[in-house]
């Protein structure tokens, strides 16, 4: 797992190298405090380091530390040197002890401490050393840092740790930080987030989540892992299966012998043969069906699906004049819903809303914003799936249908 960009790395060390720039050339005058056996190598080293010769720059430095009775403030001047010097020749144990001595300076205000400490962390992620990255991101954070690469970076190392409690803990602050600013957050954070509620067994912080994630970065795979989630939910509602089998056909997740069959077999049991006919054709026709050890039994399903369809259809009419309340006719819209059909399903919810009474609203609100939807009218198909209501599975499906008028 790639724990920094490249663009943190060369941020952290540039800002040590503006640290040199602004005070180590300045204070290294042999007509201030330095001594000159100090003056001289450090004075080398510098122009080593820009003559991109940190090997070169290392010798020298270490030769100005050498010197006898250098003083605790030539010292510190020294180390800011070395610790350019050892990023540049990628001597990261080195770098780290003077990038360390330079943090702990007494004194420091926490200005003065956050690019050392923006460049420990390029150290220690280079040298793949996660607790002490870890520490100096905290330390970092706490100091008012405002570089916005280190709690990502932060929650990355967590995550290789596998601090999955720190790993949630961080991501909701980042979540916050987001969403005050309105930016979205990487589906790679969110990842770290589920896999952290997984690992934790936090079922609830794991599906809201992947919600998230559906809904920020939709796809296939997480399409496929809601939808399942929720079918296989304890106590489910079963009324709204074959709802979920629609969302999974949506999705492009209807995709093997068992979900067409189940989807089937579900239209049948509604009482929706058209729906179950148009889908084992489906089957048929993506070769999925009709072939091996079942072939038998897809055919016989097959034929169940068109004989109930045309029994139907004879019957369609005389049930059409008999409906007289709002439950027949939204019957009758499901019928209408099943052929896709999305006018006439809508034109008969209608009707059943104006006699009111309705015994499963639920559903009614459910299924109208289906038709909205595949009629091409989201923000209508939102404004009735937001009415859903009183049955939790219904609510988590219509969830579901949502998420998808938002996503096409």
């Amino acid at each position: 797992m790639k724990v920094f960009s490249s663009r943190f790395l060369n941020t952290a060390c540039l800002v040590v190298c503006a640290i040199l720039g602004g005070h180590a050339v300045a204070q290294t005058n042999p007509s201030t405090t330095v001594q000159q056996e100090v003056y001289k190598p450090l004075q080398a080293a510098q122009e080593a380091l820009k003559n991109n010769q940190p090997q070169q720059a290392l010798i020298l430095v270490k030769e100005a530390l050498a010197v006898p009775k250098i003083t605790p403030s030539e010292t510190a001047l020294v180390q800011r040197t070395f610790a350019v010097a050892a990023l540049a020749a990628k001597d990261f144990d080195q770098a780290i002890a003077s990038l360390e001595f330079l943090v702990s300076q007494p004194g420091l205000t926490p200005a003065q401490q956050r690019p050392f400490l923006e460049s420990l962390m390029n150290a220690t992620q280079q040298k793949k050393d996660f607790p002490a990255l870890v520490k100096w991101a905290r330390q970092y954070l706490s100091a008012d840092g405002t570089n916005a690469s280190v709690r990502p970076v932060l929650i990355q190392a967590l995550s290789v740790m596998n601090a999955h409690q720190e790993v949630v803990q961080e991501m909701l602050i980042k979540l916050k930080i987001d969403a005050a600013s309105g930016q979205k957050t990487p589906e790679q954070e969110l990842r770290s987030l589920a896999v952290s509620y997984r690992q934790l067994n936090d079922k609830p912080g794991y599906e809201a989540t992947l919600l998230q994630l559906l809904e920020a970065y939709p796809s296939k795979a997480y399409w496929s892992e809601a939808i399942n989630l929720q079918a296989n939910r304890v106590n489910a509602n079963p009324r709204f299966d074959l709802d979920l089998f629609r969302l999974l056909e949506e999705t492009g997740n209807l995709e093997d012998e068992v979900a067409y069959i189940g989807m089937a077999e579900l239209a049948l049991k509604a009482g929706l043969p058209a729906e179950a006919k148009r889908v084992l054709d489906k089957g048929f026709q993506n070769a999925l069906l009709g072939k091996g050890k079942s072939a038998a039994i897809h055919a016989q399903l097959r034929q169940q699906a068109a004989s109930k369809l045309a029994e139907d259809e004879k019957l369609f009419a005389q049930i059409e004049r008999a409906a007289k309340d709002g439950n027949a006719w939204v019957g009758l819209g499901d019928v209408w819903l099943s052929k896709q059909d999305w006018v006439q399903a809508l034109a008969l919810y209608a009707k059943a809303r104006a006699l009111g009474n309705v015994r499963r609203e639920a559903e009614l609100n459910l299924h109208q914003a289906i038709a909205l939807f595949k009629m091409g009218e989201a923000s209508q198909s939102r404004a009735v799936l937001a009415k859903v209501t009183d049955d939790m599975t219904a609510m988590a499906v219509a969830n579901l249908w949502r998420i998808q008028t938002l996503t096409k």
